[in-house]
């Protein structure tokens, strides 16, 4: 860690959003709270930790941190004492944000900086607060500790509380294009032809794309399209459902969730192709084969949200799993 160097040069894509950020960090004029909005694996996180080091930093210049600093360091190293960051917790329903991490943020907050100007405290997941979290932040937003800048980051905006919404600015991150996705991956050791297909199915997110590298997610997305093959014809018996649903229980419920994701969005591709553009590009001649009905396919997708949902609860895997796969065979 010591010879990271945390630099807008390191966030891939989001120029027209980093040339504002430096600007506002270089004018004095960043927001004391601001919301970054995007996608999962945009480069949310890397963005607020940049302008955190570069507002923390002793020798900025244009909004760019210059790296060498102490400050600089010990941002990258995540151990700056005026540099706070909040995350959400696992339970045992889902990941959320706690009212106690809220008040330590507060406690945090209210601190004299120690080493810098200001302090800097990042809520990576703000949509993950409960309602007291959520309420408890909202009086720290409203009257803010002076020289204290909080950047909240949210894969959905809309679930924020309208009123810290309507407190704070918010800078929104677009999906990554495919080629930056490619070179990224590349540059990391990617084959070429794995990185374009990485690119395809990682839907504008490099951590997405990466995550996928390691779960083998070009693997799952062709066993998704294989069973729809299958029903499509079908062809799916229940022993193969049994099978496949004994594959499942060794997985994790976000490796499955992915795999509904992959389900989704090719019988996206099969319904809306003439007025959308595909998801699936690299899989259009396969697709164009599968003859489903357009109201079957509708109930297909309506099928997939649900037990999206119910991934959420206590549900065995393997039951979910081939209780999915059952209905989908019936909707033929």
């Amino acid at each position: 860690m010591e010879n990271y160097k945390l630099s807008w040069e390191n966030l891939i894509g989001h120029e027209t959003t980093s040339d504002y950020l430096r600007k506002s960090i270089s004018e004095e004029k960043f927001p004391h709270a601001v919301i970054f909005s995007g996608e999962e694996g945009v480069g949310k996180r890397l963005a607020a930790e940049i302008c955190a080091a570069s507002l923390l930093c002793e020798n900025s210049t244009g909004g760019e941190p210059c790296g060498v600093c102490e400050n600089c360091r010990l941002v990258a190293a995540k151990t700056h004492p005026d540099f706070y960051v909040v995350e959400a917790e696992e339970s045992k329903t889902a990941r959320n944000i706690k009212i106690g991490q809220i008040r330590d943020l507060q406690s945090e907050a209210a601190l004299r900086p120690i080493n810098s100007k200001r302090r800097v405290m990042i809520i990576d997941g703000a949509e993950l607060m409960n309602n007291a979290a959520a309420n408890c932040l909202l009086k720290t937003i409203e009257e803010p500790p002076s020289q204290t800048i909080f950047i909240l980051l949210t894969a959905s905006r809309s679930n924020l509380l309208m009123t810290i919404r309507s407190r704070c600015v918010t800078v929104n991150f677009d999906k990554i294009s495919a080629g930056e996705i490619k070179n990224a991956l590349i540059l990391r050791g990617v084959e070429e032809s794995e990185a374009e297909n990485l690119s395809i199915i990682s839907d504008g997110s490099l951590g997405r794309a990466l995550k996928l590298k390691e779960s083998g997610g070009a693997e799952l997305r062709a066993a998704a399209l294989e069973i729809l093959e299958k029903i499509s014809r079908s062809e799916l018996t229940s022993e193969e459902i049994f099978k496949q649903g004994a594959e499942i229980s060794d997985w994790s419920r976000e490796k499955f969730a992915d795999f509904l994701n992959y389900m989704q969005k090719i019988l996206r591709d099969i319904c809306f192709s003439e007025f959308m553009e595909l998801k699936n590009p690299d899989l259009a001649a396969r697709l164009k084969k599968i003859k489903i009905p357009e109201r079957k396919i509708l109930l297909m997708i309506e099928t997939g949200a649900q037990y999206h949902k119910r991934l959420k609860s206590n549900a065995n895997l393997r039951l979910l799993a081939e209780a999915y796969l059952f209905q989908l065979e019936k909707l033929i």
